[in-house]
């Protein structure tokens, strides 16, 4: 088993050449090459944690930075050199375990793992090989009852949440997903699905914080790759220049995307949306 192949390039590249450097902790004038390549890899890993950390500033709590030395420790030592089918085997084991916990957190479901490895032992030893093509169209079916599971369950709690914070604000109910109202009036023109728009948005997460979300400044109404059907939904009960005041929540909004963002599907996002009609181009105007 190679695993030269899981260095970055630059460190694979110190084995070709004469690596230079000026002392420095854990490295002396009498360190080999191999010691010096490990050094500089050690320590282009730890810039990436702590670019992640400050991401999330709980990984830079001295417990957290000893628990992540703990792990490397502990991947380090599971290899056994010269036996390549059980390191094989460590690395798609050690590969499960990250693609489970995220599979279990995202999809709010609890993975057993035995059933993996029961299933996974059963085949490998048997003689005959599995039919995979029967394997991966199960597979799918059971994954999109999982996911409709998942988004029934994402809708309804996401729905309560808002219910419960959009009433307190004395919000009026529009939907199960939005809540709201016009706060600054105008006798400007009304709105329908389909009109072309300007738009100026400001979305907040419930603590005040901005949403980075990229929104249309321009669009059409209705049209999703313009805004999405919940934001639609709002600006139709404005009219052209009108100020109105939102909440939705990030299930409605984002979709499966709200993880991306950091935010659970629960969360409710305040919108506060001014539309501007484009008027349309006449015939005297094409001229």
């Amino acid at each position: 088993m190679k695993i030269l192949k899981f260095l970055p390039v630059a460190a694979i590249a110190c084995l070709a050449v004469s690596c230079q450097y000026g002392g420095g902790s854990g490295l002396s004038s009498t360190s080999s090459q191999t010691d010096s390549l490990m050094y500089f890899l050690g320590q282009m890993n730890a810039a990436d944690y702590l670019r992640e950390a400050n991401r999330d500033t709980t990984m830079k709590e001295t417990s957290e930075k000893q628990a992540y030395i703990n792990g490397v420790r502990a991947g380090l030592a599971a290899l056994k050199e010269g036996d390549d089918s059980y390191n094989k085997g460590v690395m798609l084991g050690m590969q499960m375990a990250a693609q489970m916990m995220s599979f279990s957190e995202q999809m709010d479901v609890k993975i057993n793992r035995t059933s993996y490895v029961g299933s996974l032992s059963s085949a490998v030893m048997a003689d005959t090989m599995p039919n995979t093509t029967l394997a991966q169209s199960e597979f799918r079916k059971v994954m999109q009852n999982i996911e409709k599971a998942k988004e029934e369950k994402d809708k309804a709690t996401s729905q309560a949440s808002l219910k419960t914070v959009a009433e307190a604000a004395g919000l009026p109910k529009i939907s199960d997903d939005l809540y709201g109202k016009a706060t600054d009036t105008t006798d400007g023109e009304a709105l329908a699905e389909g009109d072309e728009i300007t738009l100026d948005a400001k979305l907040l997460k419930e603590n005040g914080d901005v949403l980075s979300m990229p929104v249309s400044s321009r669009g059409k109404i209705g049209n999703r790759h313009n805004f999405p059907e919940v934001m639609s939904d709002a600006i139709l009960k404005l009219k052209s220049g009108e100020t109105g005041e939102y909440m939705t929540t990030a299930y409605a909004l984002l979709g499966a995307r709200a993880k991306q963002m950091n935010m659970e599907p629960k969360d409710v996002v305040k919108m506060t949306l001014t539309p501007t009609l484009v008027p349309k181009e006449t015939e005297e105007d094409k001229k």
